[in-house]
């Protein structure tokens, strides 16, 4: 019963501590992983030499997820998808926002989920110009 709150508690962690309340189990929720802020900076400021080279705005014919994920994966660093395996997907409209959740490459379990940051996301907010280039912001607060 254990191992498997945990594995839930990698997957919906407010579900696998209600699970474990109603069966008088404690659940240990220090072991979540934390992005090093030496590490965070160094990847924001790669990922500001991406999208504003020399403090000037670089506008994008696509969405450079490929190039924000490279500078992750340098770094040791996964995407994530809301069941905590690698992201693969695509990003519509022209205009949105979202957060990605982030974890260490090395905490791949055998399910193939990754044990997420307790201290970070990757945010990502794209708009679309009339002249058909893309705008970006992107960070890790």
């Amino acid at each position: 019963m254990k191992n498997l709150i945990k594995s839930l508690y990698r997957k919906n962690k407010n579900l696998a501590l209600r699970v474990a309340k109603s069966v008088n189990m404690e659940i240990n929720s220090s072991k979540s992983p934390r992005l090093k802020s030496g590490t965070r900076s160094k990847i924001n400021r790669e990922i500001s030499n991406l999208i504003s080279p020399k403090n000037t705005t670089k506008y994008f014919d696509k969405i450079p997820l490929k190039d924000l994920f490279n500078i992750l994966d340098k770094q040791g660093v996964v995407v994530l998808q809301e069941d905590n395996s690698e992201w693969s997907g695509f990003l519509t409209g022209r205009k949105g926002e979202a957060a990605f959740d982030l974890a260490p490459k090395d905490s791949k379990d055998s399910e193939g989920a990754y044990t997420p940051y307790s201290n970070t996301v990757m945010r990502l907010t794209w708009y679309k110009m009339p002249s058909g280039k893309y705008e970006i912001v992107c960070y890790l607060p």
